[in-house]
């Protein structure tokens, strides 16, 4: 059976490995899609601040069933990172910071022809059903939408008097997949809002005004590279953003970012910065402004499966944020495709 893993000189390579075995009460999942994730990439250069072990946006079938209540052939999307649901943190609503959370994983990976779903996994409701109404790859996205989900869900709570009908004026920093999903969620929760997209990619940028209705800004584009007073006076929000989105682990993106955000405005950090990055943060103005500065990490089961029900229901348009598809036996090719400028969403099948 083949499966990916990082080599060890960078880049992502297919290995030959014995087949997952069966135990009770766990799953063995067949692959059919499985997205590459820009922490996927970070790990292939060593970067990574998460788990080794590539593929968790993966959508199968079931092979092989250890329970009674899901049976081969089922189509499932299986969570790679579950919470025990008993402990202070998930009784508080922090169900990432459980201290069980990463210690879950698929074996060996999502990037397989079959792999296990652990018994844990299964038992603290890690796998998520969905039928024949949408296809793999769409239910593939349902993981990185729920991450959007959750951190958008967290930092509107720290956003008073907004409702469905509010225009919400806003900056997503970064338009890559995950920007560009955060951009997608806001057009859905307020059609009238006003968004405005900031990356170095005119490609990415012009997929933003095309498909989600943003405005644009490459910060090439202007004086040494800061985009705050451009940004401000683009989209004509003269005191600041209400929401402003970093989708991006540059520290020089979050500084500009923080200067975009309107008093009482908050600031969602949502990109993955490397280790050890250090910020300098204004604290006068972070305190008289009153600025809300929340950080949101991965997502819960529950999310996951708002998310896919989203997707099933057509309310999330996914399949348009699919550039190219590769089967397994290219994944390094996949990865190369994913490092380029010139993509949006690579999918691997099987």
């Amino acid at each position: 059976m083949k499966a990916a893993f990082v080599k060890d000189v960078g880049g992502v390579e297919l290995r030959e490995v014995e087949p997952p075995v069966l135990e009770d009460g766990s799953l063995i999942v067949e692959m059919k899609a499985s997205g590459v994730c820009g922490t996927d990439i970070e790990k292939t250069r060593g970067r990574n601040i998460t788990s080794p072990i590539l593929g968790h946006e993966v959508a199968g079938i079931v092979a092989e069933s250890g329970i009674n209540h899901i049976h081969a052939g089922t189509r499932v999307v299986p969570h790679h990172h579950v919470a025990c649901g008993k402990c202070d943190y998930c009784r508080r609503g922090a169900e990432t910071m459980c201290t069980k959370f990463k210690t879950s994983n698929f074996q060996p990976c999502g990037f397989a022809e079959r792999f296990l779903v652990p018994r844990y996994n299964v038992q603290n409701g890690g796998v998520h059903v969905f039928d024949s109404s949408i296809s793999f790859e769409e239910a593939s996205f349902a993981e990185p939408f729920a991450c959007c989900i959750r951190g958008q869900e967290k930092v509107f709570r720290s956003l008073q008097g907004f409702s469905e009908g509010s225009v919400l004026q806003a900056a997503v920093i970064g338009a890559g997949p995950i920007g560009l999903m955060h951009m997608e969620l806001l057009r859905k929760r307020f059609p009238n809002a006003k968004i405005l997209a900031v990356d170095i990619n005119d490609l990415r940028l012009f997929f933003a005004e095309r498909e989600e209705g943003a405005l644009v800004l490459n910060p090439k584009n202007t004086e040494e590279g800061l985009f705050s007073q451009k940004a401000l006076a683009l989209s004509n929000a003269k005191e600041g953003f209400d929401l402003v989105i970093v989708a991006t682990g540059s520290p020089k993106a979050i500084d500009e970012a923080i200067r975009c955000v309107r008093k009482s405005g908050s600031l969602l950090l949502f990109g993955a910065p490397h280790r050890g990055t250090i910020h300098q943060l204004d604290l006068a103005r972070f305190f008289l402004d009153e600025l809300n500065i929340v950080s949101s990490y991965s997502a819960t089961d529950r999310e996951l499966d708002s998310a896919l029900r989203l997707i099933e229901g057509r309310v999330l348009d996914v399949s348009k944020f699919i550039s190219k598809r590769y089967p397994l036996e290219r994944i390094g090719d996949a990865f190369d495709s994913a490092m380029l400028d010139n993509s949006v969403k690579i999918v691997v099948s099987n």
